[in-house]
């Protein structure tokens, strides 16, 4: 491992500030790089910014459709996490109601809904001083890799010594030519005018447009936004010039269930989001829910013809066929229903990545939702672009912002140098033998970043590879975790009201103990004294939440002299 004083400290670009763009901000800063978050928004969150605005293609069929007619979060109204907040969490950061406080909490339920989560994502950014290094309202055009020494800009951007080392290394080290346009709060291309002359890029005439060299680029623009459809040729009608009189949207575009009141809906697609709008269609007056799907989370489902629901009113069904024209449809097996007055798409997201140019766009290039060929451990592809092109939060199936937090610690060394780059024929091995696993297992290639209870030993190898200072997860979240999908199966209806100590058993009784210890054990380390009571669905007291500490924070550099303010500024960015 390279020494504190051979580390490199590079200028990255963080594209995205999400879950995984605000802890890969946090990790590669603490690595000692120079980062630069660029976030098309407004605010941090990202798909977790629930957004009521809904697009005009309501499937998504248009992948040309232009980039202001999109609408990132997916987000419906009444979503509620379908994972227990305590393993939802970062390793060092609880999610707790005590612990955040009133700024950040009003939801202290264990399943909460999806603004608990984005004030939980708000309260890491304050704490650690991420929000300065976002660039908001900023929308990448386009990444691709350049020649050291390109332009006087380039030079300028990376400087003499930008990565540490000699020169002669970092000549030898591939740059990065990013391309932004500035938004304007409503999401459209910023004018010259709009963006009041602060920048350091031109005006087309049209939108201001900044060009930047960067030593690398972290993709963390998420994978639920592009809509991802069945295979037109397994489902006759599905696409135009279908006949199908009925309405046809995909979940991206599905808010909440007032609309199809009185109406009877086919949903398509059992996993999570199908299982949630099914049952709100139900409780919000749909006269009849058809949910279709190829699998189901309890295989007795699939056989079980009758009603459940709110209403008692959802009735399962084999993978549709084939949509009519007079307003029915076909199912696996020969079974025809309707009249139906709306289809809701259930069916999952595709990756995309239309700002990558050129050899990024090559090695990151996505076939049946497989990216590159596919990349060395979910994050980098092997070549002579890595590690200064890598991807943060691509796998399906998982917790996401623990392991997220993961990759970003090993990107960020990886960055550094203190964890060498293994070679491409290892990376190549190490594709080879996962690609091996999939086709023993018979799963097809949509299915290469689905990790499922995988994740568990993906992230102690990640944890691994960082080196002796990180530790793995703690085996209470993996125990959480197992068990909430067991209950899942078992008690669809109300598995997020119960208590998931009681239900799942001694294990998973002993694990939520765990868990309240690991959670008081965090908060003293960031020098936060609470009283804790969410595990138990309580919001708890605190004596110095997030919130506290923020405040206080806030108010000290309002008071104080110049200097300090900054010594201040300097010991958060530290932590």
């Amino acid at each position: 491992m390279a020494s504190d004083r051979t580390k490199r400290s590079r200028r990255v670009a963080v594209i995205g500030a999400g879950a995984a763009g605000l802890v890969a901000a946090r990790e590669l800063r603490r690595e000692g790089h120079v980062v630069t978050v660029l976030e098309q928004s407004g605010g941090v969150g990202g798909v977790w910014r629930f957004d009521a605005r809904t697009e005009a293609d309501a499937l998504g069929l248009d992948e040309q459709r232009p980039p202001e007619s999109r609408v990132h979060s997916s987000m419906y109204k009444q979503l509620r996490t379908n994972l227990p907040r305590e393993i939802m969490s970062y390793s060092d950061f609880p999610f707790d109601a005590a612990v955040l406080g009133p700024r950040y909490s009003n939801d202290s339920r264990r399943f909460c809904g999806h603004q608990e989560v984005l004030g939980y994502l708000e309260a890491f950014a304050d704490y650690y001083q991420l929000k300065p290094l976002v660039r908001h309202h900023t929308r990448v055009v386009a990444v691709e890799p350049t020649a050291p020494g390109a332009g006087a800009e380039g030079a300028a951007a990376t400087g003499a010594g930008g990565m540490g080392g000699d020169a002669g290394a970092v000549e030898k080290e591939v740059l990065w030519s990013v391309t932004s346009e500035r938004l304007a709060s409503n999401g459209q291309a910023s004018t010259s005018a709009d963006a009041g002359g602060a920048s350091n890029g031109h005006s087309n005439g049209l939108a201001e447009v900044q060009h930047e060299v960067y030593d690398a680029v972290v993709v963390c623009n998420g994978h639920y936004a592009e809509p991802r459809l069945p295979d037109p040729s397994q489902v006759r009608g599905l696409l135009p010039p279908g006949l199908f009189p009925g309405q046809q949207l995909h979940s991206h575009n599905y808010r909440e269930p007032t609309q199809w009141a009185g109406k009877a809906v086919l949903v398509v697609g059992a996993s999570n989001s199908g299982e949630d709008v099914s049952r709100e269609l139900s409780e919000g007056g749909a006269a009849r829910v058809l949910l279709a799907a190829r699998s189901w989370k309890n295989e007795a489902w699939g056989a079980d013809a009758a009603p459940y629901g709110p209403r008692n009113n959802i009735y399962r069904y084999p993978m549709v066929t084939e949509l009519h024209s007079d307003g029915f449809a076909s199912f696996e097996g020969g079974q025809r229903e309707g009249p139906i007055d709306a289809v809701i798409w259930c069916t999952g997201y595709k990756y995309s990545f239309p700002f990558l140019r050129g050899a990024a766009a090559e090695v990151a290039a996505v076939s049946d939702n497989c990216v590159g060929s596919p990349l060395w451990l979910h994050m980098v592809p092997p070549g002579p672009l890595a590690p200064g092109l890598c991807f943060i939060g691509l796998p399906w199936k998982v917790v996401p912002f623990p392991q997220m937090e993961l990759q970003s610690k090993l990107i960020a060394r990886l960055l550094s140098g203190r964890v060498p780059l293994p070679s491409v024929e290892r990376m190549r091995a190490d594709i080879s033998a996962h690609l091996h696993s999939m086709q023993e297992q018979g799963l097809p290639t949509r299915y290469t970043h689905m990790q499922g209870t995988d994740q568990f030993a993906y992230n102690d190898t990640l944890a691994a590879m960082c080196g002796p200072d990180v530790a793995p997860l703690p085996a209470w979240r993996e125990v959480l975790y197992q068990a909430t999908s067991a209950l899942k199966r078992s008690r669809p209806e109300d598995y997020r009201d119960g208590d998931i100590g009681e239900a799942g058993g001694p294990e998973a009784a002993r694990a939520v103990e765990a868990a309240e210890a690991d959670i008081r054990g965090q908060a003293a380390r960031l020098g936060l004294g609470v009283a804790l009571g969410a595990g138990k669905g309580q919001a708890g007291s605190a004596a110095c939440s997030v919130s506290d500490w923020v405040e206080r924070q806030a108010s000290a550099m309002a008071t104080a002299d110049a200097p300090v303010a900054a010594a201040a500024a300097a010991a958060a960015a530290a932590r």
